[in-house]
């Protein structure tokens, strides 16, 4: 088993998400399969010492431990003071007695080991993440036996969901159950009593449309897990994760028998263990087999669902990255502009055309890249000797590289700018609109060595707004020096959008909005070193104005569950410093000027633009 999920992917999950953590704690309710220890061992084979012996070492762990740790929080068993009330064994009111009830006992049915989370809890952490299961031993125990007994469990867990959020639990991750009939106790049992695996299969299924009635009747933040759905992909893919899979002729009597419903530790007497790869074959490997006993998954099953867990929380927060692709738009689109208001600041006021070209470049928060590059073409026009007015027409395309994304943009705008100049007095404004055709989105995910994509598509908006009044101090024929204090409005909008292609992980993204607000302050400066050159530098302080946490709606698109919200993106409210440098070349009437631009906002932001103009 790689170590630590090959320390967090390599902070293929972790870097981003200890940048933007937005979640207090993780806690969770259940029962053996989320159970991190709270009956002194985890449901899932050991690892060994190396030898081959698996009966020694410490316990595997488990899907969530590998979700506490890509989101940097504890999954401690909850009766040594911890968040994880999960106990094996658990039925569905024993998992609500956890929650709101008579407390936890360890193990079912036995001495209290803590009060009832709500019972110490009274008022819930809004920022918590909660993680529930149940059911399965509802059925093994016999409680869970017809319609209305299966019903009766379902409605049982929403319960206990519902009482998290009215005690204010924003963000609750609710798993489905997996296919009990595809389990290798199940399926031992139907060598003796065929037809036994289908019934069981059918009272899971109807258990799990009975979780997502109640669910969606709750009023409940509820974020389905499809763990039903993993199961089923990684045994469909059994032989592609190097599972043993389909029947194996020289296993004489169970030569008919498929060996994904093969256990790795029949010591419960519940399962078939593997002859060649269970703990008492001719080469013990728990990560050939995909069940470790007769309902519990292998580590490396667990690893797949850790995966998977870990995506449902991440994706949001990768697809949160689009409305900053428009906003990048709305800055370029602005920022194509500002040559020709200094020309129009510092020169003599022109009637000219122009065209601008530029390429940014800006490190994303969930650590790749973002490339922009644009095209802008306009005119000037000198209305008086103190004013012009002009417009411009802007075209770009940006792309966001990192490890989960590939996101592609191209965009087309409309703006026009406005410039005032009496004696020292300068003020000068900008707006523009631009139409934003997000043409290919795709999220990359790993489900243990297997990696997928979810593409889709999308359109949205971008629009800008900057004013800005300075007065000159010196304004010699060498030397001018103006303080300036402006204000700044950046604007993006995505429209929602449906993935293809992620298997388990396809999601419906609803609307995304994104607003910039920002008061500068700083100094411009523009020195003539010769008759046709000169130098400028520009800095300012500015002041971001947005400040919340952002969160987007999501529909699991393989399910029936409504629509939830999950955390996307952070606005920190902070301060940063934009500078510019660059110089002009007179050439006959016409001029270029190059500019160089840099912003410390966030990861840090460069850009380079050529710009011409030609009077007229």
């Amino acid at each position: 088993m790689k170590k630590l999920t090959a320390l967090c992917m390599a902070s293929l999950f972790c870097t981003p998400l200890s940048a933007q953590s937005y979640f207090s704690e993780l806690v969770i309710f259940g029962d053996s399969l989320l159970d991190s220890g709270n009956l002194g061992r985890r449901f899932t084979n050991r690892v060994g010492d190396g030898s081959g012996d698996f009966s020694l070492g410490a316990y595997a762990n488990i899907a969530p431990q590998y979700l506490g740790m890509a989101l940097g929080l504890a999954t401690d068993p909850a009766a040594g003071g911890g968040t994880n009330y999960a106990v094996g064994g658990y039925e569905t009111a024993d998992i609500l007695n956890s929650i709101n009830g008579t407390g936890l006992a360890v193990p079912a049915g036995g001495a209290e080991a803590r009060p009832a989370y709500l019972t110490e809890n009274n008022t819930i952490n809004p920022n918590a993440l909660f993680l529930i299961d149940g059911g399965g031993n509802d059925f093994l125990n016999g409680t869970a036996v017809d319609q209305a007994t299966i019903v009766n469990s379902a409605k049982t867990l929403i319960a206990g969901v519902s009482a998290i959020s009215a005690a204010g639990g924003r963000y609750i991750m609710l798993s489905n159950l997996p296919d009990l009939g595809k389990t290798p106790a199940v399926q031992a049992q139907n060598l003796s009593s065929p037809g036994s695996a289908a019934a069981v299969s059918a009272g899971a299924a109807g258990y799990n449309q009975a979780l997502q009635t109640f669910a969606n009747f709750s009023g409940a933040n509820i974020i389905p897990v499809d763990l039903a759905g993993v199961i089923t992909y990684v045994s469909d893919n059994a032989e592609s994760y190097g599972f043993a899979n389909g029947a194996n002729v020289a296993f004489g009597p169970l030569g008919t028998f498929d060996q994904r419903y093969m256990c790795f530790d029949d010591s419960n007497a519940d399962c078939i263990e593997h002859p060649v790869f269970g703990i008492d074959g001719t080469n013990p490997d728990p990560s050939k087999l995909l069940f470790n006993d007769g309902v519990h998954p292998t580590a490396k099953v667990g690893e797949i669902t850790g995966d998977y867990l870990i995506d449902v929380v991440v994706a949001p927060q990768l697809v949160g990255q689009l409305p900053g692709i428009a906003l990048g738009v709305a800055r370029t689109q602005h920022e194509s502009l500002a040559q020709t208001m200094r020309e129009n600041r510092w020169y003599e006021n022109t009637s000219h055309f122009f065209i601008n070209a530029s390429g940014s470049a800006e490190d994303t928060p969930s650590g790749g890249d973002q490339d922009g590059r644009n095209l802008t073409v306009g005119f000037n026009k000198a209305v008086l000797p103190t004013v012009s007015v002009g417009a411009a027409l802007s075209m770009s395309k940006y792309e966001t590289d990192t490890e989960q994304t590939n996101f592609s943009a191209s965009s087309v705008g409309l703006s026009g700018l406005l410039s005032y100049r009496d004696e020292r007095w300068l003020a000068e404004g900008s707006a523009g609109l631009s139409v934003i055709d997000y043409s290919d989105l795709d999220r990359h995910f790993s489900l243990g060595d297997r990696g997928l994509t979810a593409s889709g598509g999308s359109d949205g908006y971008a629009w800008h707004f900057d004013g800005q009044l300075a007065y000159e101090l010196s304004s010699s024929k060498t030397l001018s020096i103006a303080p300036a204090l402006g204000a700044r409005l950046l604007s993006g909008d995505v429209d929602g959008y449906t993935e293809s292609g992620g298997a388990v992980s396809n999601y419906k993204w609803g609307e995304q909005s994104r607003q910039s607000r920002q008061i500068r302050a700083g100094l411009m400066a523009n020195m003539a070193v010769s008759e046709g050159v000169s130098l400028y530098a520009e800095v300012f302080s500015v002041s971001e104005l947005e400040d919340a946490d952002e969160t987007v709606e999501v529909t699991n698109t393989n399910l029936g569950y409504a629509s939830y919200r999950l955390p996307s993106y952070r606005a920190d409210g902070d301060t940063f410093v934009d500078a510019s440098i660059g110089a002009s070349v007179a050439i006959d009437k016409s001029r270029l000027a190059l500019n160089i631009n840099y912003s410390d906002e966030g990861e840090g932001r460069e850009s380079v633009m050529l710009n011409y103009s030609l009077p007229f």
